[in-house]
């Protein structure tokens, strides 16, 4: 894929070459002052592909045969970073970009050939002029609705800036990352405006409510395909400047290795359950541990947990046990072991808390450290350091030897059977970008109430009390948190200023529509962090209704709406299969956040990765549907429901609408989404992977209104005498 770079021939250029982060590497002028004027925005120091050529050799020509979008934008950036490599700026990082115009009853097309759609050569304007008259005579419908298109951006960072976890890696070992930004529209019958270039003249924006042609450029660029792909750019880059950090070492003293045991003891004893609480707990009974070592003990506790099948191995081997024949099951600890666990955990990081290659000599564990440190405490442990080591490497051994299947799934970090479902349900490689992304932790990502602040008042709070925050591309009240935070202690959370509530989980409830004044019902609300989006997006006005079999956590979700000020009318339910008698189809929308696998938020549940085995994994569907089918009595003619889980399998999504569809025949799918690692195309973009929503699925579906009566009924309704 990567054109090959001559090197640069000699010039007898004076100029002086231009020092750039970054190369945009494009060859239309009015894209070019786009993305220049968005990099400027976002304190870049960016240079076009004509003035970084001073003193250098022009960018060579890039033929763009790629199948989409993305493959068009990561050609040029690979090639224009080899020809820079090759002029010797070693520095600079390029962006390439692909964009274009998809029309729905052109099955997509213009597409990639937007810029040629006509087939004409001349100047941009003529070209342009052609292209849209082409488009104009291949439309013949009229109606707006059988118009709809949307411009999309493919933007394509290769280079040192692209370089960190996750990133996308070329045959040349080039790291590269993509940013895609879409905007939603219509065609119109002809053009309107005289700015912009290409189709803007006819493209009618949803955001705008008018051409971009008619619009300014701070306008444009705020809801365009090309400004939604720079912005999502702008966020990585401030999160990778935030998050770069020196590399020091583990600080964990003898208080942190008891705190780290009790907390693996209170997750045994839960039957791997519960991770989170256990944890808390066990901080909780730990005051004397400073904000780093708290860290320290929550970062050890979670690459326990997700190399728990590794410290099994280790376990056995210490034991003197025989050579097991398949991944050990974790769930087969008990809270006797958290004491050897701890020290296995600690024997497998680096004495900065990375995680380390037993076999590799001269890596001191951060056991060996601990040791050191306190000499008069190694004596009681169950296991030296030494020995912890030996065991650790003895299990790499060991995994090296089992079947295929267990090999590969020790290798990921998951179970044999949930490997098995995600390759043959969603396909090899979205599998195995899947599981790379939920093998990491997950973000910090909270929701500002927007009943008593805004996003932008929050960070700015929230920043008083030493907490960096960084906004979530495309959703309005969301925001990240560059660090870990303990933000239920601040004053925003305990006014209720704030929730923790996972991007995907917001991007729900934006799916439901919820407006103010309509009746609104949360079928599974569990403890309201749905329920409190939706009384958001309400304004408190309608009539919001949370129902729920546990009562324990509705009681949560009562609470939590009592803080934040909203009125709820909460319900515990019985699990049936029967509609409510408490009320008919009053639901103008109804949300059911199904019961699942949780198969999609494993990062920030490492634990319930042991749980999916066969049986967990079927255990699902029949009752998703049930569900589903019983609520859906609940909404009204013309009403919306709204299906989800944070499941990434099909036996738990698509499959489960395709039956209600079935058995459900006044309803009809209007969308299906899937965010996060549920969705293959976003993970094929290499997303920063401690940054992003958990995997989920969500199913926007329509009740048909009722059918004005016909024939003799209407005849009849007419004989009817008006009283």
């Amino acid at each position: 894929m990567v054109a090959k770079a001559k090197p640069a021939a000699a010039t007898t250029a004076t100029a002086k070459p231009v020092a750039a982060q970054l190369l945009l590497a494009s060859g239309n002028p009015k894209k070019l002052a786009e993305l220049k004027e968005i990099a400027d925005q976002m304190g870049l120091a960016a240079a076009d592909a004509v003035t970084w050529a001073h003193g250098r050799s022009p960018l060579p020509a890039v033929e763009e045969d790629g199948a989409t979008f993305g493959e068009n934008a990561l050609k040029k950036a690979l090639s224009a970073l080899a020809h820079a490599r090759a002029c010797g700026d070693l520095q600079v990082s390029v962006l390439a970009d692909d964009s274009g115009l998809c029309v729905d009853r052109l099955d997509g097309s213009p597409g990639i050939a937007s810029a040629r759609f006509a087939d004409v050569t001349g100047d941009r304007e003529t070209v342009d002029a052609a292209n849209r008259g082409k488009l104009l005579d291949q439309l013949t419908d009229p109606e707006l609705r059988n118009r709809r298109a949307h411009f999309a951006c493919h933007l394509v960072l290769a280079g040192p800036l692209a370089d960190g976890p996750g990133a996308g890696i070329a045959a040349d070992g080039t790291a590269w990352r993509m940013f895609v930004g879409q905007c939603d529209g219509a065609i119109l019958t002809e053009p309107r405006g005289d700015g912009g270039f290409g189709y803007d003249p006819l493209f009618l924006s949803d955001d705008l409510g008018k051409t971009f042609a008619e619009a300014s450029d701070a306008e444009k660029h705020g809801v365009s395909h090309r400004g939604r792909a720079m912005a999502s750019l702008g966020t990585y880059l401030q999160l990778r400047r935030l998050t770069v950090s020196e590399d020091r070492p583990l600080f964990v003293r003898p208080i942190g290795l008891l705190t780290l045991a009790e907390a693996l003891k209170r997750t045994f004893a839960s039957e791997l359950r519960y991770a989170d609480k256990a944890l808390e707990q066990a901080l909780g009974h730990a005051p004397q541990l400073g904000s780093k070592e708290r860290q320290a003990v929550a970062e050890m506790h979670w690459h326990a947990l997700r190399r728990l099948d590794h410290l099994c191995l280790a376990a056995l081997a210490l034991k003197g046990g025989v050579k097991p024949r398949e991944a050990p099951d974790p769930r087969s600890l008990d809270a006797k072991a958290s004491g050897l666990v701890a020290l296995l955990t600690l024997a497998d990081l680096d004495a900065h808390g990375h995680p380390r290659d037993p076999a590799k000599k001269g890596d001191t564990s951060a056991l060996e450290g601990l040791a050191k440190r306190s000499p008069g405490l190694s004596g009681s442990w169950p296991a030296t350091a030494g020995q912890c080591t030996t065991a650790l490497r003895a299990a790499t051994y060991a995994a090296r030897e089992l079947p295929e299947l267990h090999r590969n799934a020790m290798a990921l970090g998951f179970t044999p059977a949930f490997v098995t479902a995600t390759e043959m349900e969603l396909g090899p490689e979205h599998a195995r970008l899947a599981l790379g992304y939920l093998g990491q932790r997950a973000p910090l990502t909270l929701r500002a109430n927007r009943t008593r602040t805004t996003a932008a008042r929050l960070a700015t709070e929230l920043l008083e009390d030493g907490i960096v925050t960084v906004p979530v591309p495309q959703l309005p009240d969301a925001l990240w948190c560059a660090h870990p935070a303990r933000v239920t202690q601040t004053r925003a959370f305990l006014e209720g200023r704030v929730e923790i509530q996972d991007e995907g989980s917001q991007r729900i409830v934006l799916a439901v529509g919820a407006r103010a004044g309509e009746t609104v019902i949360d079928w599974c609300a569990g403890a309201g962090g749905k329920t409190l989006a939706l009384a958001a997006a309400m304004r408190g006005e309608g009539r919001l209704i949370a129902l729920d079999p546990h009562a324990d956590r509705l009681a949560e979700c009562k609470r939590r709406c009592e803080r934040a000020g909203v009125k709820v009318d909460a319900r515990t339910i019985e699990k049936s299969a029967r509609p409510l008698t408490d009320f008919g189809d009053i639901g103008d929308a109804v949300l059911v956040d199904a019961p699942c696998s949780s198969s999609g938020a494993l990062r920030r549940n490492p634990e319930l990765r042991w749980h999916l085995d066969a049986d967990w994994l079927d255990r699902f569907p029949e009752q998703q549907l049930q569900i589903l089918v019983r609520a859906s009595h609940h909404v009204k003619r013309g009403g919306r429901l709204v299906y989800a889980t944070c499941s990434l399998l099909r036996r738990e999504n698509e499959d489960v609408i395709s039956a209600f569809l079935a058995s459900r025949e006044e309803f009809d799918l209007v969308s299906e989404s899937r965010f996060g690692p549920a969705n293959g195309a976003w993970l094929a973009t290499h997303p920063l992977p401690a940054f992003g929503p958990d995997g989920f699925f969500v199913a926007a579906l329509r009740r048909r209104p009722k059918l004005p009566p016909t024939g003799k009924d209407t005849d009849r309704l007419k004989a009817v005498p008006v009283r």
